[in-house]
């Protein structure tokens, strides 16, 4: 069929009009439209090419593959989805030339017609239908009626498939037997298609119809209890995959068996609209790679940013006891900053390779980070990623903490100063004698004169890049939060505890006792054991991976910051006072390009992972900040 010989002139004049004022807003778009047809109303050539295309899409389209998958995932997988995706996007697939896409391809043209499409309510498609002469158009949907049935039991058969997928079995050992409401429905759904397509005039029973509807309201219920679940047993990627696979059979089940039963016509019509809506939006975004990634990643970062939620309150001082509580802790996280900066400066001169030197850096920022964490001591900069998941949930479930956002935000800017001066009230003071009596009363200067140059100069906020590392900072501070959310998020999902009280070796050596504490420990601590070490090895080797691909990257840590610049003013006592006041001020800075980079993007991720788009995110930001 060649379509390009096709021309339905009227009908591609009437789409070429809406798009006209396609960028309305609903309201007015449906006032627009509404007037666009009453004026095509009286347009008896219009209304005949309208008719006309309608019958030539029924006799020769070929639905099956439009009911059943345009719009659902199919079982590649998550990773495979978004392969295919980007090679169809280079090099479209090969359709049949009876494929429903050419037909709807041929009257929406270009990408963004679907956003339109999507605006049309209720009484403005009533209109358009009135438009079409439905008598003879009944005697062209037989073949739709049989394709209908085909694809309502194709997707119960993919539902079943699903449904004992052993992702699902784990969670949910008793749906795998005879009584399986996946395998009810099935059954029922075959019944009913074989009976109806043997004769077409056979009245729908309301039993059987029950029936079906009942079991895929099960299925649909055991898929609901287990994203319920999330909080508790965790997910995973393939598993969210899944869930929303699943979804869609379902969604799509009921929309056919709705198109397929309903007699009344304002029923009809708003099934069919739907249906067309649906089927126009998946045509114009089945290779869109970053909406598929973000529907089937919102349940897992829910989760990831829930568990970073959980370690977020314990960083804000809600009075004025706990906030003598973080300062505490906080000069004891800036002692721990001052072995890390002398200890680097030794790993530096034992004169290692790039890579080892690197890794050398990172362990000593890692393992350090976790003893602060067992001790808990606090470090002012991890404060953002984990405080922003907390805020953006306390917004999702209606501030039940009784606090508004704007007060919670207040409180977090106050915990935050607190900690940040808790740090630097030990770590410039220490590291300024120390480099101090270090040259003057034991001769042994810390830093040479070259290197307390370059550690001075490398903080200074005009002759470096320093804030733009201090950016590179904040991007790795609010990705620990999602690491540690996400590794927290595994091992609930994997049950790790379980199997290590379970694991046959640890059975016949250890107690009962030992092994629930063993697993207990890993439960509770391994998000924060593997976190801290991704932030020290991050921002141990930034450094050094900037200097072996010879790219301006690296990190600037205002404690380490700190640090180094007490260190290069102890031991040298530069006599140019617009320098020190500079380069303290540079170090500021960077402190606050730290805090805000890392709050912004961890807010907006814990945002986004609650279905909230970017401008309501950075409204809410807005308004918390107003």
């Amino acid at each position: 069929m060649n379509f390009s010989t096709l021309t339905f002139k009227e009908l591609h004049a009437f789409i070429w009009q809406i798009r006209i004022f396609a960028n309305e807003d609903v309201e007015k778009f449906n006032e627009k439209l509404k007037e666009l047809i009453a004026h095509k109303s009286v347009d008896d050539y219009f209304k005949r090419e309208l008719t006309e295309f309608c019958f030539f899409t029924l006799d020769n389209a070929f639905f099956v593959n439009a009911f059943a998958n345009y719009g659902i995932h199919s079982d590649r997988g998550f990773f495979p989805e978004i392969v295919r995706r980007i090679k169809h996007k280079v090099l479209p697939g090969n359709t049949t030339e009876n494929e429903l896409s050419h037909f709807i391809s041929l009257l929406f043209t270009r990408r963004t017609d679907y956003l339109w499409v999507d605006k049309i309510n209720y009484s403005s498609w009533e209109e358009i239908i009135k438009l079409i002469n439905a008598e003879q158009l009944e005697s062209h949907s037989k073949k739709l009626a049989h394709q209908l049935q085909n694809a309502i039991i194709i997707l119960c058969h993919r539902l079943t498939t699903i449904g004992i997928d052993p992702y699902f079995v784990t969670k949910f050992p008793e749906i795998d037997d005879s009584n399986s409401p996946f395998f009810e429905l099935n059954h029922q759904a075959a019944l009913f298609v074989k009976k109806h397509s043997e004769d077409a005039s056979v009245m729908v029973d309301s039993e059987e119809l029950a029936s079906i509807v009942d079991g895929i309201d099960r299925s649909e219920q055991l898929f609901l209890e287990l994203e319920n679940k999330k909080m508790s047993s965790g997910t995973s990627l393939h598993l969210t995959f899944l869930l929303k696979r699943a979804q869609q059979h379902i969604t799509r089940i009921r929309l056919l068996l709705n198109l397929f039963i309903t007699k009344e016509h304002s029923n009809k019509v708003l099934t069919i609209s739907n249906l067309i809506t649906e089927l126009v939006r998946v045509q114009h975004t089945k290779n869109n790679v970053r909406s598929f990634i973000e529907e089937n990643t919102n349940l897992m970062a829910y989760k990831i940013v829930s568990h970073t939620s959980e370690k977020g309150e314990h960083y804000i001082g809600f009075s004025k006891g706990e906030n003598n509580k973080l300062f505490v802790s906080a000069m004891g996280g800036g002692l721990v900053v001052v072995f890390l900066v002398f200890i680097k400066h030794l790993i530096h001169h034992a004169n290692f390779s790039l890579f080892f030197e690197g890794v050398m850096f990172g362990l000593n920022y890692g393992v350090g980070f976790v003893v602060m964490y067992f001790l808990r001591l606090t470090l002012a900069t991890k404060q953002p990623a984990m405080t922003a998941a907390f805020i953006a949930e306390s917004i999702d479930n209606g501030n039940n903490s009784g606090k508004e956002p704007w007060i919670m935000f207040k409180q977090v800017i106050r915990s935050q100063f607190v900690s940040l001066f808790g740090n630097l009230v030990i770590v410039l003071p220490i590291c300024f004698l120390s480099a101090f009596l270090s040259k003057y009363y034991l001769h042994f200067p810390v830093f040479s004169i070259e290197e307390a140059k370059n550690a001075m100069y490398s903080n200074h906020p005009l002759y470096s890049a320093s804030l733009i590392y201090a950016f590179f900072t904040g991007i790795f501070l609010s990705l620990t939060g999602l690491v540690i959310g996400y590794i927290d998020n595994k091992v609930v999902y994997s049950e790790i505890s379980e199997r290590i009280i379970k694991h046959p070796k640890l059975v016949r050596n250890y107690s009962l006792d030992k092994r629930k504490k063993w697993g207990a420990f890993a439960e509770k601590n391994s998000g924060a054991i593997l976190g801290n070490l991704f932030l020290g090895f991050s921002l141990g080797m930034a450094g050094n991976v900037g200097r072996f691909i010879g790219l301006p990257f690296d990190i600037r840590h205002i404690t380490i910051s700190a640090g180094n610049f007490a260190i290069s003013l102890g031991g040298n006592l530069f006599q140019n006072s617009n320098l020190v006041i500079t380069v303290f001020t540079g170090v500021l800075l960077i402190g606050l390009v730290n805090i805000a980079s890392s709050f912004l993007i961890s807010f907006i991720v814990a945002c986004r992972s609650r279905n909230l788009s970017w401008k309501q995110s950075l409204k809410v930001l807005t308004g918390m900040l107003k």
